[in-house]
C-alpha cells in the first residue's frame, strides 16, 4: 500500500473503531455501521485514485525535465550564419543549426531526438508551429563528444513577425530521461528579397512567352506582306526603251552586211545622188 493511501486508511480506521466500542444501543450501532460503510467506500475510491496518481508520479519521476550534470550542450546556427548575433531568419529559406553534446560522466548517454517549435513571443507556452522531430538515437560514450545537425524552413507567412524559437534535446542514461533546452530566444522572420522566388519567376516566364508570341505574329505578317509585294512586281509588263541620243549603235550588226550596204549606197557628189537631191527639192 502506498504511503499516502495507508495514511488515509489508518486515519479512517483510527477514528471509527473507538466509536463502535462505546455504543450501547443497537440503533446507534446501526448508524455507526452505515457510517463505517461509507468510510470504507471512500477509502476504496481514494485508494483507486491514489494508485493512479502513483502511476503518473512514477512516470514523471522517470522523465526528468532537467539537464544532466554530466552533459554539456552547445548550440550554433550555421545558416544563416549571422543569426547567432542578429537573431534574424528568412522566411521560405532553410535554417540550419548544430547541437554539440559532450559526455563528461562515467555512463553512456543515448541521444533520442530534438524537438523544434515556434512559440508565441509574449507567452512561450503557446505553440505556433511544431517541426518534425530530429531523430538521432546516437549513443555517446563517457568522455566522448558528438555534433548533431537539424534543418527546417520558416514559413513565408511569418515574415515581419517576431517568434519564439525553442529547441529541446531529449536524451537518457541508466538513471532516467533528460531534456535540455539548447535554444530559447525570440527571433525575427524577415522576407527574402535577394533570391529568386516562384512568383517572380512565373512573371518572367509569362513576359518572355508574350514577347516570343508577338515576334512570331510580326514575322508572319512581314512574310505575308513581302510575298504580296513580290507577286505584284512579277506581274508588271516589261517596257523597252530606246536610246536617248540620235546615234545608232551598229556594233551588233555583222561587218559583212555593213560593207555590202556601203558598196550599194551612192557616194556623195555622184550624179545619182545629185538627181535624188534635185527630185526632193522639186517635190
Amino acid at each position: 500500500m502506498p504511503a499516502n493511501l495507508s495514511g488515509i486508511g489508518a486515519g479512517a480506521h483510527y477514528f471509527a473503531q473507538p466509536t463502535i466500542l462505546r455504543c450501547g444501543n443497537w440503533s446507534f450501532r446501526a448508524i455507526v455501521a452505515v457510517l463505517l460503510a461509507f468510510v470504507y467506500a471512500d477509502d476504496a475510491v481514494d485508494g483507486e485514485v491514489t494508485e493512479d496518481q502513483d502511476i503518473v508520479k512514477t512516470e514523471d519521476d522517470d522523465l526528468t525535465v532537467t539537464s544532466s550534470s554530466d552533459a554539456v550542450v552547445s548550440f550554433i546556427f550555421t545558416q544563416p550564419a549571422d543569426a547567432n548575433t542578429v537573431k534574424e531568419l528568412y522566411g521560405g529559406k532553410v535554417v540550419k543549426f548544430l547541437i554539440g553534446f559532450q559526455n563528461r560522466g562515467e555512463k553512456d548517454f543515448l541521444i533520442k531526438h530534438s524537438e523544434t517549435s515556434f512559440r508565441y513571443p509574449m507567452d512561450f507556452n503557446y505553440f505556433l508551429q511544431n517541426f518534425t522531430l530530429g531523430q538521432y538515437n546516437r549513443r555517446v560514450s563517457p568522455k566522448e563528444e558528438v555534433t548533431l545537425d537539424y534543418a527546417f524552413f520558416a514559413h513565408e507567412s511569418f515574415a515581419g513577425r517576431p517568434l519564439g524559437l525553442v529547441v529541446n534535446l531529449h536524451y537518457e542514461d541508466s538513471e532516467g530521461h533528460y531534456i535540455t533546452n539548447v535554444f530559447n530566444e525570440t527571433v525575427t522572420i524577415l522576407e527574402d528579397d535577394s533570391g529568386f522566388n516562384t512568383e517572380t519567376g512565373f512573371m518572367y516566364l509569362v513576359f518572355a512567352g508574350l514577347i516570343v508570341l508577338l515576334l512570331l505574329i510580326g514575322q508572319h505578317f512581314l512574310n505575308k506582306f513581302t510575298r504580296k509585294a513580290g507577286m505584284q512586281k512579277k506581274r508588271q509588263p516589261v517596257v523597252e526603251q530606246g536610246t536617248n541620243n540620235s546615234e545608232v549603235d551598229f556594233e551588233w550588226i555583222p561587218r559583212e552586211i555593213l560593207k555590202q550596204n556601203e558598196k550599194k549606197s551612192p557616194k556623195p557628189g555622184s550624179p545619182r545622188n545629185n538627181n535624188n537631191l534635185k527630185t526632193k527639192k522639186t517635190n
